[in-house]
């Protein structure tokens, strides 16, 4: 009786691991939706859309982009986790898969369990940049002038909680600065006012901040890659001012819905390590201001899990809030 429930239940493992391949080899079966939680237009957007693109035409079935932004990607994210676990309907995620539970956002899926990571695709590094009104042309002039002035000097940001006033608490704690956000609706805004010398500090991400250094109009002072940007190539990375432990970037991966086969998420993933290796892709992203990065899911998912312990504390002790 025990060797006969035994190869029941071999017998039923073989029919499941079966089914799942089956379901593989038909995949897929129907075009693919690749789900953007932003609105057209943007990096983001081109992104995904790159992205779509290149599959269509490694699988020879039709990815499209589908844009659902709004309530800080919870929207479209989701959309996302309460489809079908088919491989038929994926999600760009970004770094609010964990920035948003650091903020204690309220969602209505849980980033770490409803999602399966396929791979990572790319990084737009983070910057610190500055008017050229003030009176320093390097990370530790700068920390110098600051620590003088007689008033708590200001910085611009793109908004309360996104992943570049994440950083920036990061950073000013490592350099025993304090300093205060001047929290912009968008980058455009903060440029505005850095550009004209009203703030004196912009931290965001390279593009476009790193246009305006290339051009003189501000002066970069620290990257946070682990190389340095073809956008701004004069501004030395963290790690060349002996912070490697301080890189961070926005970061943009493909996930699906828990539950899709593995075969699926393998060929999926394969997919993708082909698209990020195509020379077009790399130059399209690169004038974008990414960085091709590429994993596996399983490095995919342990990245999530450090940038959500990460940021997570540097809310708390920066006493961060955002409504939502």
């Amino acid at each position: 009786m025990i060797k006969r429930r035994g190869v029941l239940a071999g017998t039923a493992g073989w029919t499941i691991v079966g089914a799942s391949a089956v379901r593989a080899q038909a995949w897929p079966s129907q075009p693919i939706k690749i789900v953007v939680p932003y609105i057209p237009g943007g990096a983001t957007d081109t992104a995904g859309r790159i992205v779509a693109e290149k599959m269509t035409a490694l699988l020879g079935q039709q990815v499209i982009v589908e844009n659902r932004g709004g309530g800080n990607t919870i929207i479209g994210m989701e959309l996302v986790a309460k489809s079908k676990p088919d491989g038929h309907t994926l999600l760009l995620g970004t770094t609010t898969l964990a920035t948003n539970a650091a903020l204690g956002l309220k969602q209505p899926y849980d980033p770490l369990k409803d999602f399966q990571p396929i791979s990572t695709v790319a990084d737009i590094p983070d910057i610190v940049a500055i008017h050229p009104s003030v009176p320093a042309k390097t990370l530790a002039e700068f920390v110098e002038w600051v620590k003088k002035q007689p008033q708590t000097v200001r910085y611009g940001t793109s908004g309360v909680g996104n992943q570049p006033h994440l950083w920036a608490g990061l950073l000013l704690a490592r350099l025993g600065l304090k300093m205060e956000n001047v929290a912009y609706k968008g980058v455009a805004d903060t440029l505005r006012d850095v550009l004209a010398g009203h703030v004196p500090i912009i931290i965001d991400v390279v593009l476009p901040t790193g246009n305006h250094v290339a051009a003189g109009r501000l002066t970069g002072l620290a990257l946070a890659s682990a190389e340095r940007s073809s956008i701004c190539p004069m501004v030395p990375t963290v790690g060349e001012l002996g912070m490697k432990d301080m890189e961070s970037a926005v970061f943009y991966g493909l996930v699906a819905p828990a539950g899709v086969p593995r075969p699926i998420i393998d060929r999926l993933n394969g997919l993708v390590q082909q698209i990020i290796k195509d020379p077009e892709v790399i130059k399209r992203y690169n004038d974008l201001g990414f960085v091709m990065t590429g994993s596996t899911p399983e490095a995919y998912m342990e990245k999530l899990k450090f940038e959500t312990e990460r940021w997570t504390k540097v809310v708390k002790d920066n006493n961060i809030k955002v409504e939502g």
